[in-house]
C-alpha cells in the first residue's frame, strides 16, 4: 500500500543525510577471492514512526481513518531515514532505546555483548550526540566493541562485501546478521548472493578479477534503431553515462550526438556521422573491458592522449609486467582549448585524471607516461605564467613520476595490456 504524500511532502523540510558515491562502494575488493551481496526486505517497515510522524502520515479510506506504526513509502525522507538506519547497522554508532532493546532476543544481545534490563524499562540519563532529535530518537551510544561490522558502507540497502577466505566470508556474514537482528532488519534472499566468486552490485559485476559493467541496455542494444527525438538521444546518452568509466574515449565518442540539435534530427538532415557514433557506442556499451580493482598500496600509472578536440586518459595499475586498465576518463576540449599545443592538451587529461579520481588515487605515488616534456617543465618552472601557473599549483600536489615516451617507443608497447591505449597514440 503507498498513500500519496505530494500534499505532506512540500511541508516536510528535506534531510541532509548524504549518500555514498557509488565509485567509493566499487574499491576494497583488492584482496577479496569471495563475494556476497545482501539486499533487504521491506526495509521501511522496520523503522518505527514516533507519534509526531504518526499523526502526519495519517490517511482515511473507506474502512476508515488509520496511522502508520511502521514508516511507509511515499515519505519524502524515507529512503534517507532508512539510509541512517542501514549506516547505523553497519558502523555502530548509537544503540536501540531500552523499551525497544528489551523486545529483542536474547541470543542477539548475548551475541552483541549488551545488558538491557528485562524487569521493567527505566528512563536513564543518557548525554545527547546531538542537539536534535533523530531517527534514533534517544541517541545512546553503543559500547566500543560494537564497531563497524564489515568496514563498509552500502548504498541505501543494498551491501556487497568480500573477503581472502572463506572462513572470513561465513564470519563476517555471522556478524552481519546478528546485527541486522539487532535492528530486526530482514534480509530478501532471492535477491542476495552468499558465498560467489563473483555477484551482480549496482549494475556491475564484481569478481576477484575487477569490475565488469553489466548494463540492463545491453541486452537489447543491437537491434536499437537511431532515436527519432532529441530526448530519445538524451536518454541513450543518459543511460550510458553511468558506465562512462569502462568506455574508452567515451566523450570523443558521444561529443557528436551532444551537438546534436532537435531540428536537425526531426529533419534528418547531415546525421552521417551522429549515426556512426550511434553504433560506436552500441558496440562499446556490449562489449566494455574488465578494470582491475584499485590497490591504493601499489602506484598508479597515469596514461594521458589528446587530439585535436579531447583530451582523454586510463588510470591502471602494473600486474605482473603488465599495465591494466582500473578506470577511463576524458572530457571534450571548449572554445579556446580547441586552439592549444598538443602538448597542453595533454596536460588537461592528466588534471582530468587528478580531478574526477582524487579520492582514489590520494596519496599514493603516480607515474605519468607523457609524449611531451611541458607536464615536466610546469612543475620545475619558476618563470610560468598564464594558465600554466595554476595548472603548476595543481600538479605540485601530487607525487608525480614523469616518464617521457615517445610514439613508437617499444618499452612501453611491452608494458601494456591490448586495447588499452586509445587509437593512433
Amino acid at each position: 500500500m503507498c498513500i500519496n504524500y505530494r500534499i505532506v511532502n512540500t511541508f516536510i523540510k528535506l534531510s541532509n543525510y548524504p549518500l555514498p558515491l557509488i565509485d567509493d562502494l566499487l574499491i576494497g575488493f583488492e584482496s577479496a577471492m569471495w563475494f556476497m551481496s545482501l539486499d533487504m526486505a521491506s526495509g521501511f517497515w522496520a523503522i518505527r514512526m514516533t507519534e509526531r510522524a504518526k499523526l502526519i502520515s495519517a490517511f482515511v479510506c473507506p474502512f476508515g481513518h488509520f496511522q502508520w506504526v511502521r514508516m511507509p513509502f511515499g515519505l519524502k525522507n524515507a529512503p534517507l531515514v532508512y539510509k541512517a538506519v542501514i549506516n547505523n547497522c553497519l558502523w555502530g554508532f548509537v544503540r536501540l532505546p531500552r523499551e525497544e532493546e528489551a523486545e529483542v532476543d536474547q541470543d542477539v544481545l548475548d551475541f552483541l555483548q549488551l545488558e538491557c534490563p528485562r524487569g521493567g524499562v527505566t528512563e536513564e540519563k543518557v548525554p545527547a550526540l546531538t542537539d536534535t532529535m533523530t531517527v534514533f530518537q534517544r541517541n545512546i551510544p553503543t559500547p566500543s566493541h560494537m564497531g563497524p561490522v564489515l568496514g563498509r558502507s552500502s548504498y541505501i540497502d543494498d551491501i556487497a562485501h568480500g573477503a581472502v577466505s572463506w572462513d572470513q566470508l561465513c564470519e563476517d556474514l555471522n556478524k552481519l546478521l546478528f546485527r541486522l537482528r539487532y535492528w530486526n532488519i530482514s534480509v530478501s534472499l532471492p535477491k542476495s548472493e552468499f558465498g560467489q566468486q563473483s555477484i551482480p552490485y549496482l549494475s556491475h559485476e564484481i569478481s576477484a578479477e575487477g569490475i565488469r559493467a553489466t548494463p540492463k541496455i545491453a541486452k537489447g542494444v543491437h537491434d536499437l534503431p537511431f532515436p527519432n527525438t532529441l530526448k530519445g538521444v538524451q536518454s541513450f546518452l543518459g543511460s550510458l553515462h553511468y558506465y562512462h568509466k569502462f568506455i574508452e574515449d567515451f566523450p570523443v565518442v558521444a561529443a557528436v550526438l551532444c551537438e546534436l540539435t532537435d531540428e536537425q534530427i526531426r529533419s534528418k538532415r547531415d546525421l552521417s556521422r551522429a549515426r556512426e557514433s550511434f553504433e560506436i557506442l552500441k558496440r562499446k556499451i556490449v562489449s566494455t573491458p574488465l578494470l582491475r580493482h584499485p590497490d591504493r598500496t601499489k602506484p598508479f600509472v597515469i596514461i594521458p592522449h589528446a587530439n585535436r578536440w579531447s583530451a582523454c586518459a586510463v588510470l591502471g595499475q602494473e600486474y605482473d609486467g603488465v599495465i591494466h586498465p582500473v578506470r577511463y576518463t576524458g572530457r571534450v576540449l571548449h572554445d579556446a582549448e580547441l586552439r592549444y599545443h598538443i602538448a597542453e592538451k595533454e596536460v588537461i587529461a592528466v588534471l582530468r585524471v587528478l580531478q574526477v579520481f582524487r579520492t582514489l588515487i590520494e596519496g599514493c605515488p603516480l607515474e605519468v607516461y607523457a609524449r611531451y616534456s611541458v607536464l615536466k617543465w610546469i612543475i620545475q618552472s619558476k618563470t610560468a605564467d598564464g594558465r600554466f601557473v595554476p595548472w603548476g599549483v595543481t600538479l605540485s600536489h601530487w607525487n608525480l613520476d614523469i616518464r617521457k615516451v615517445k610514439k613508437d617507443e617499444d618499452g612501453l608497447a611491452a608494458i601494456m595490456g591490448a586495447g588499452l591505449l586509445p587509437e593512433n597514440i
